[in-house]
């Protein structure tokens, strides 16, 4: 049985309508990606979906839940590779402008600027690193070039929109504006009908130059939002306490699904919450651990979870 936000999407995509849909942390959004996706190809099981990630882990873990010819799933800057990279002639003449550019630094200046003859005999690659005059870019110029290519050349979205009828994107919120901008903006120079999706929650942003949301969207129409109020994970304290924590208005609920994780004997977990804090990070030591009752070897029932906030600097900012 589907689930009341799967059935919602569903009606937004027969109505041709770009989608949202948020929840908080433990609301089984991943979850409701895969069926939609199971969905998509039962009703149009000719049409090619697009599925981006924003790490090969959460790649993975989507594989292992569906697949099928007509599906694929791809990092975010794998997915746009894919398309740029066959424009070789457009690839070069924006790498060369963006690169020689003195008021705009995203692509990584060489010390000299790159004339016409240099990249002649040259193909544009993506590899581990960047040397731009020889026609190698790394993960950090890909979205740049990208967007600039989709701006300009609108017959990069009409090729796109021809190949994907339903593009997907999880985890939207920690992805660049440049991203959001070619989905939604660029891609209305193509009248090909192609509906986007987005997954994710605007709260669970973790890099610095990140979309956030999409607020501005949702307001003018162009995206039509569905809010996850179930959690499927979480025991009723830690849902309380997020709920408390929230300021968007969002509140979640247990989940009505006797099978969803957090549910025993049709009741959702208890749970407890507590704040610890260490002054010299001794948490794992054996005296907390006997006040704690906690086994960090107990890799089962204890988990350990770390925040980090990282991102490469060269001169200026990008998520990685």
């Amino acid at each position: 049985m589907l689930e009341q936000e799967v059935k919602d999407i569903l009606a937004h995509i027969e109505n041709n309508r770009n989608f949202l849909l948020s929840g908080g942390a433990g609301s089984g959004k991943t979850y409701s990606l895969v069926h939609v996706i199971r969905e998509l190809i039962r009703m149009h099981p000719s049409s090619k979906i697009a599925c981006m990630t924003y790490t090969n882990a959460a790649k993975k873990q989507i594989l292992e839940r569906v697949d099928h010819d007509n599906l694929e799933i791809s990092t975010i800057h794998d997915f746009l590779w894919n398309i740029i990279g066959n424009f070789q002639i457009e690839l070069k003449a924006v790498l060369r402008e963006l690169h020689n550019d003195t008021d705009d630094r995203r692509i990584r200046y060489t010390g000299t600027d790159i004339e016409p003859e240099d990249l002649v005999d040259e193909k544009v690659q993506y590899k581990e690193y960047v040397a731009a005059r020889h026609g190698v870019i790394s993960h950090d110029e890909i979205i740049v070039i990208a967007e600039a290519m989709f701006a300009r050349y609108p017959k990069l979205s009409h090729v796109t929109k021809s190949m994907y009828k339903f593009i997907l994107l999880d985890e939207y919120q920690d992805t660049s504006p440049d991203v959001v901008k070619i989905l939604m903006e660029h891609f209305q120079q193509s009248d090909k009908a192609t509906i986007v999706g987005f997954f994710g929650d605007s709260m669970q942003s973790i890099y610095d130059g990140t979309v956030g949301n999409l607020d501005n969207y949702i307001a003018s129409g162009r995206i039509h939002a569905v809010v996850k109020k179930q959690n499927r994970r979480n025991p009723q304290a830690v849902i309380d306490l997020a709920n408390l924590v929230r300021d968007d208005g969002l509140e979640q609920e247990p989940s009505t699904d006797l099978d969803a994780p957090n549910m025993v004997d049709g009741k959702v977990k208890c749970g407890a919450v507590r704040f610890l804090y260490s002054e010299n990070e001794d948490l794992k030591s054996s005296d907390a651990r006997e006040r704690l009752g906690w086994d960090f070897e107990d890799v089962r029932n204890v988990k350990e979870l770390n925040l980090t906030h990282n991102c490469k600097r060269r001169g200026n900012t990008r998520p990685q």
